[in-house]
């Protein structure tokens, strides 16, 4: 069972503006815990800084960038939750990203205003892949209404009946919380918050709030921070899972060969 926590955190940065959060993320089968450092912002500029750093320093063994990615439309702000009844056509207000310990929130503008441009740069980078449930519509959504192109996109379901080779399982049909159980295991239940639980911090809208830069409350950081944690985490493992699979075929090929090699060596 996971349990996920947040708490904000109070930064002074003169240069990035943004709001800062520790999300605790608790494997009680495991016995342990893990951190992730979430930023919320709607400034390109504080956005570019943190893609900087991705590309500096989260490339795995293959020199690719694994993000796990996640939309969602805006909240209700009169009421403070989720939207109860949005529209099919409602725009993606926010996007979650995350790298395993490093996670961002960034508030889209509306459609039809400049694309931020350190997004269009990231996600038309090759060695940059975004992994999700129902990723292809998250593309054409973005590209739709923000004009940003991800170039290298795999979904988690296809992925899912790659790695695992379960024929018996309709993966493709499976939503995040079940793929989760069913790559990394039956103790990766969720326990997710009711729909009424409150998304915004209104205690500071006064000092920090903009038209579209709202304060998420702890809560609501950690369960955006979990869906695009638990996206990277079924990607990463996953791809690991094929890669060890390919490698152990190479490696008994290889020894096939030198051992249908030797034979002809003694002669």
């Amino acid at each position: 069972m996971l349990t996920v926590t947040g708490t904000r955190e109070i930064l002074r940065d003169r240069r990035y503006i943004y709001h800062a959060y520790k999300v605790f993320v608790e494997d009680s089968k495991n016995e342990r815990t893990h951190r992730i450092f979430t930023m919320s912002t709607v400034y390109d500029y504080t956005a570019a800084e943190w893609f900087l750093d991705v590309r500096k320093s989260c490339r795995n063994s293959h020199g690719k960038i694994v993000v796990g990615v996640w939309g969602e439309v805006a909240g209700d702000w009169y009421n403070n939750r989720a939207c109860r009844h949005p529209a099919a056509d409602d725009p993606y207000s926010y996007l979650y990203i995350c790298t395993g310990s490093q996670c961002m929130i960034y508030h889209l503008p509306d459609p039809g205003y400049h694309p931020p441009r350190c997004f269009a740069e990231f996600f038309t980078d090759p060695n940059v892949v975004a992994v999700s449930v129902g990723v292809e519509a998250l593309r054409e959504r973005m590209a739709l209404e923000q004009r940003i192109w991800m170039k290298n996109v795999v979904d988690l379901g296809t992925l899912a009946f790659d790695g695992l080779q379960r024929q018996d399982l309709d993966l493709g049909r499976y939503d995040l919380d079940q793929l989760a159980k069913a790559v990394l295991g039956k103790h990766m239940d969720v326990i997710r918050p009711g729909k009424d639980m409150k998304w915004f911090d209104k205690d500071t809208a006064s000092v920090w709030d903009t038209h579209y830069f709202k304060v998420f409350t702890p809560e609501k950081v950690a369960y955006a921070t979990l869906d695009a944690y638990l996206c990277f985490l079924i990607g990463t493992h996953l791809y690991d899972m094929i890669k060890d699979r390919s490698t152990s075929k190479k490696d008994k090929k290889n020894r096939m060969n030198r051992k249908n090699k030797n034979p002809m060596k003694k002669n």
